[in-house]
């Protein structure tokens, strides 16, 4: 009996030396699932060197004044040693092409390790993950994308707010929400976003899907709009002159705030154009060849040719548009080049192109796998021309499919009916 005692105390001491291990086992992973938590609201602590201070600061004077290759070598240093600073800046280098080739995934790479650090620009690094992802093709990016914008504005980067209207207000990534969509666009600009006060009043002053028209209150956006990008414009923001001149270009036809007016279209892209801005030049070439191609098509050309070589890829796509097209003497074995950059630079209008020389076999091999393959890249970023085109090319792939069975079966018959004949 009293041995059947002892073993009985034996085994509540074992239950009880379990027990105390799966609580210990418990708040260990509790306090690993915690410090996960925290490392993804505060990050990690970057290392604090004066010198990378300096360095840093040496670099982007190195950029603003047109020197950017010595700039990207200094940023290469001190990104490849761990500073998040360094990175960020590298990774605008390689998105853009400021003294080095264009490319998004070493870009996307170098975001996705500075976005660990807890740094003044994680906010705007988060902002540049979800643009890079925005750009590509798979089939998760647009909800990708839409969870580092939100991921930016936890970190305070107001500017994700647009983006974020803008992917609700398209529904892409998310379910189609126009309250939401107005809701951020507000948020944006009363923090004095211009093109967030844009698009709220773009929504507004037509009434889409069953929005209450406001032309009073659109106009009232448009003016401030206006007013801050001319003064941002003038402080040397490119990015403001920009939509200066898109918004001469175009008007807003349902108001009176603004109107198409030509010549102050071509003035406000042409400061764009001068402050390095790859959009601007893209537009401003496009502006002067309605104008005047016999005119102005050697400038726009070269404009064209400056933000494709530096990663736009609107550019890149029109200048293979003009080389297949053979205008203003251009060569058409150069189109392929353009659009495969077009294509890199995650351009849906040069994965359709690229993909209709591959479908008819013009300049490159005829291949319809391949044209399918850029055309799905296309289509999944919602390019609804490429989505067309997919359609008709996978039912013709079925027919030639079927039709090569049936040739095989064919071929099989025929030469199983010679064999018995030779028996």
């Amino acid at each position: 009996m009293n041995n059947l005692m002892l073993i009985a105390k034996k085994n509540d001491h074992k239950h009880h030396y379990f027990i105390l291990l799966l609580l210990m086992i418990i708040c260990l992973l509790l306090s690993y699932l915690y410090y996960l938590h925290h490392l993804d609201i505060l990050g990690k602590t970057a290392p604090l060197i004066p010198e990378v201070k300096e360095q840093m600061a040496q670099a982007r004077t190195l950029q603003k004044q047109g020197k950017l290759t010595e700039s990207v070598t200094i940023f290469e240093q001190f990104a490849m040693q761990g500073h998040p600073e360094a990175m960020f800046y590298l990774a605008k280098a390689y998105s853009k092409g400021w003294g080095v080739m264009p490319n998004l995934d070493k870009a996307r790479w170098l975001l996705l390790n500075a976005v660990e650090f807890n740094f003044p620009y994680r906010g705007e690094t988060a902002y540049q993950l979800g643009r890079l992802f925005q750009q590509s093709s798979g089939p998760n990016c647009h909800e990708i994308a839409v969870q580092w914008f939100k991921k930016a504005l936890s970190w305070r980067y107001i500017k994700a707010s647009v983006a974020l209207g803008s992917h609700y207000e398209k529904g892409l990534g998310v379910q189609q929400d126009f309250d939401k969509a107005i809701s951020y666009y507000q948020q944006a600009s009363q923090q004095g976003i211009a093109i967030a006060a844009l698009k709220h009043a773009r929504i507004i002053s037509t009434g889409k899907f069953g929005v209450p028209i406001d032309l009073i209150y659109a106009e009232q956006l448009i003016l401030f709009a206006v007013k801050s990008l001319k003064k941002e414009a003038l402080n040397g923001k490119a990015s403001a002159a920009k939509i200066l001149g898109r918004l001469y270009r175009d008007g807003i036809v349902t108001t009176n705030a603004i109107h198409r007016n030509t010549e102050k279209a071509i003035y406000w892209l042409r400061i764009s154009s001068e402050l390095g801005n790859t959009g601007a030049k893209h537009d401003l070439a496009h502006l002067l060849l309605l104008i005047d191609e016999n005119k102005y098509n050697k400038e726009a050309l070269t404009l064209l040719k400056e933000s494709a070589k530096q990663g736009h890829g609107g550019a890149a796509t029109s200048l293979g548009r003009m080389h297949n097209e053979k205008k203003y003497s251009l060569e058409q074995d150069q189109a392929v080049s353009w659009f495969q950059k077009g294509v890199q630079a995650g351009h849906s209008g040069a994965m359709q192109e690229l993909a209709v020389l591959f479908y008819q076999g013009v300049l490159v091999n005829k291949d319809i796998n391949q044209a399918i393959k850029l055309l799905q890249k296309g289509a999944n970023q919602g390019h609804s021309a490429s989505k067309r085109l997919l359609n008709k090319y996978k039912k013709e792939r079925r027919k030639l499919n079927s039709q090569n069975k049936n040739k095989q079966t064919s071929l099989v018959r025929i030469n199983f009916a010679i064999k018995k004949g030779n028996q």
